[in-house]
């Protein structure tokens, strides 16, 4: 299917996904229509007649994103000053949800109608432990417009008075100020409510700037793409080639699963992969900023899309990710050839940015944003394994990290996404799933009411027919006992915690406001092999951080020998922008720095092949994820703690079994077997 009737086609899908619930108020809405887009242009019937799209409705005016900008400070980029002169973590917070909160139209509803607040308070804590709310509603609410549809609403706006009689006025606005998973207990002349709030709608704020000026140097001027989307209309050769898009991803696995999305979106759009990036019309490069080295990477790599540009060739640059979040606008200004600047939290909506750029303008998306479910499935880059993301964003404010300014403050999933996604995954085959979040033990107390991570791993590793869970990232202020039972006591959750401890010295942590100690890092370490004493624990650590003392960096390396890791991931301490450690005097040479990542990183090798001895000659069970690309006629795979095992065999008999190996020989980061039964 061409693009261009691939698009109207992708609309049409979205449209029919939400139009069973249109809250009326948002029919003939101001904003709606004001997408920077010219429908007579690109005929998308869906553009002005449609406004039930679940991808949100765009206000492309570049004066309203720079008050926006001024507004949130810190989330579109506040100061490095500000930031090092302690910006106040709760304040910080209220800004952003203040921001996402301010362009919500409309919510997506469910409730349960009682007429005891007795049974509404029991309601609520069997819905806090994973009950489901369809079901309850079915079996005891009162309203008997939603009973039978599991208390479903729909989309609602605070205007929808034909809702009266189901959800009071009063009630329409206590939910449009709630957010995604949260289950509010409201009160009303009809009875009281549970409410479970499903998703948002609102006006996406963004930034367009009219491509009306020729390129610096070339005197090109770009065209719409638009016009090669017309152009390969209907009356097109049948032969010519589709629209293609080429996908650069870098960094940790949260990026990883943002690619997977905005491919998915893409595909759905009717563009395919492209076999050859330099004949690709939309370039998206997905961007990490966690250190200095990653953020240059951006730059050498868009130099020869910006060249093709210049000589004149049709194509979209997509910059994606941290450093867009990061730099914003800047982008635009050091590589004039980039169409789209866009923060992590819009990975699911670049259908709807390039709208925007299709239509000849640049495209800046940076604001806070409630991230909202898929309605297009992500583009899984295996048939095995698979990435779920449960909680976006970190509200930590340590003081070397820029993850809160480029991801924004935590937003949890609403468990029932989660389990819904999780529950399609092992309908189509998939055999584990990794849960995914920046600070993934912080899920759910963002939630109404607050809900606990070991709560969700104890409901989600529940899932029927799910063989392994794993989860990352913990943090050691928040890693607690109740999630080691979890794994303990969960047959499909494995035997795996990755913990980062940063550093070994008490001083250390302190500067780099990490909220813990060593001594209080090893309790955990001590928690989790006294529960499962063949768990693998991996973790990250940071050297030469300023003012990090030889003797500092001697309990780092202390402490790693008290708990000798499976895994280590190592990094130079990098300053990054509107973080207070970059501004710090006392920064360490990078020859000491270098120095001690060789000390430590010879260190992690010894103690994780030290660890990998404890497998030779057991009996492991492997999930074969494909084959080894060195060696073709091995298979990869891992064991429950992660770790990498290599054996003779079949890939295409055997991706996707799990398989019996009898371990023969131990390296420093993998292991290497032969199989030892038939797999299953």
């Amino acid at each position: 299917m061409r693009p261009y009737f691939a698009l109207i086609a992708w609309i049409a899908t979205v449209d029919a996904w939400q139009e069973r619930a249109l809250p009326s108020s948002l029919l003939g809405h101001s904003s709606f229509g004001q997408r920077g887009c010219n429908p007579a242009a690109l005929p998308l019937h869906s553009y002005a007649s449609k406004t039930s799209r679940a991808a949100f409705v765009c206000q492309m005016n570049a004066a309203d994103a720079r008050l926006t900008r001024e507004k949130m400070g810190l989330a579109a980029g506040r100061s490095a000053a500000e930031v090092a002169t302690g910006l106040n973590a709760a304040e910080w917070q209220r800004e952003v949800l203040s921001a996402r909160s301010s362009g919500v139209n409309a919510v997506r509803v469910r409730h349960i109608l009682v007429q005891s607040e007795e049974l509404a308070v029991q309601l609520r804590q069997q819905l806090k432990e994973g009950a489901s709310f369809e079901e309850l509603a079915k079996a005891v609410s009162s309203c008997a417009a939603t009973r039978g549809k599991g208390g479903e609403v729909g989309w609602v706006g605070v205007d929808d008075d034909f809702l009266d009689e189901t959800l009071p006025r009063e009630l329409r606005v206590a939910c449009l100020a709630s957010k995604p998973g949260d289950v509010l207990q409201q009160s009303s002349a009809l009875g009281i409510h549970l409410l479970r709030i499903e998703d948002v709608f609102q006006t996406l704020q963004v930034s367009t700037i009219p491509r009306k000026k020729k390129l610096p140097g070339s005197g090109v001027s770009p065209r719409p793409l638009v016009e090669l989307l017309s152009s390969r209309g209907g009356n097109a050769d049948a032969s010519a080639p589709s629209l293609a898009y080429a996908m650069d991803s870098m960094g940790c696995q949260m990026n990883t699963a943002d690619a997977e999305r905005m491919e998915g979106q893409l595909q759905a759009m009717g563009f395919s992969k492209a076999t050859d990036p330099k004949k690709a019309q939309v370039i998206v490069l997905n961007t990490c900023s966690i250190r200095d080295h990653a953020e240059q990477k951006v730059y050498s790599y868009l130099g020869p899309h910006a060249a093709r540009k210049q000589k004149g060739e049709d194509l979209a640059i997509v910059v994606a990710g941290c450093v867009a979040q990061q730099e914003g606008e800047a982008l635009l200004r050091r590589v004039p050839e980039i169409d789209l600047v866009m923060g992590p939290q819009y990975a699911n909506r670049i259908g709807d940015l390039l709208e925007g750029v299709f239509n000849g303008n640049q495209v800046v998306a940076t604001a806070p944003t409630h991230i909202m479910e898929d309605v297009t499935q992500p583009q899984r880059q295996s048939t095995v394994c698979a990435w779920v993301n449960v909680i976006y964003g970190c509200n930590e404010r340590c003081s070397y990290c820029v993850v809160p300014t480029t991801r924004g403050a935590e937003q949890s999933r609403p468990r029932e996404s989660i389990r819904a996604e999780i529950e399609e995954l092992v309908a189509n085959g998939y055999r584990e799933v990794t849960l995914l979040g920046q600070n993934i033990d912080a899920w759910g107390r963002d939630l109404t009411p607050k809900q606990t991570f070991a709560e969700l791993l104890r409901d989600m590793a529940g899932v029927e027919g799910l063989d392994r869970m794993r989860f990352v990232t913990s943090h050691p202020r928040y890693m607690s006992e109740r999630v080691v039972a979890a794994v303990a006591d969960m047959p499909a959750l494995c035997e795996m915690f990755h913990v980062p401890f940063q550093s070994g010295d008490d001083e250390v942590l302190r500067n780099m406001e990490r909220g813990y100690t060593a001594k209080r890092y090893k309790q955990i370490v001590d928690q989790i092999r006294a529960r499962l004493p063949d768990a693998a624990i991996t973790a990250d650590a940071i050297v030469g951080f300023p003012g990090e003392t030889e003797e500092q960096f001697q309990n780092t390396l202390k402490l790693m020998e008290e708990v000798k890791f499976d895994q280590l991931n190592t990094a130079a301490y990098s300053p990054r922008p509107h973080t207070p450690a970059a501004l710090w005097k006392n920064q360490v040479s990078e020859e000491e720095k270098m120095d001690r990542l060789q000390r430590i990183n010879r260190l992690a090798a010894a103690h994780a092949l030290e660890r990998r001895q404890r497998y030779i000659g057991r009996v492991e069970e492997v999930l074969v994820e494909g084959r080894n690309t060195r060696y073709p006629s091995q298979v990869k795979g891992r064991n429950r703690q992660g770790c990498p095992i290599y054996f003779d065999g079949d890939s295409e008999l055997l991706t996707g079994k799990l398989v019996p190996v009898k371990i023969t020989e131990a390296q420093s980061y993998s292991l290497v077997g032969e199989q030892a039964g038939e797999p299953y």
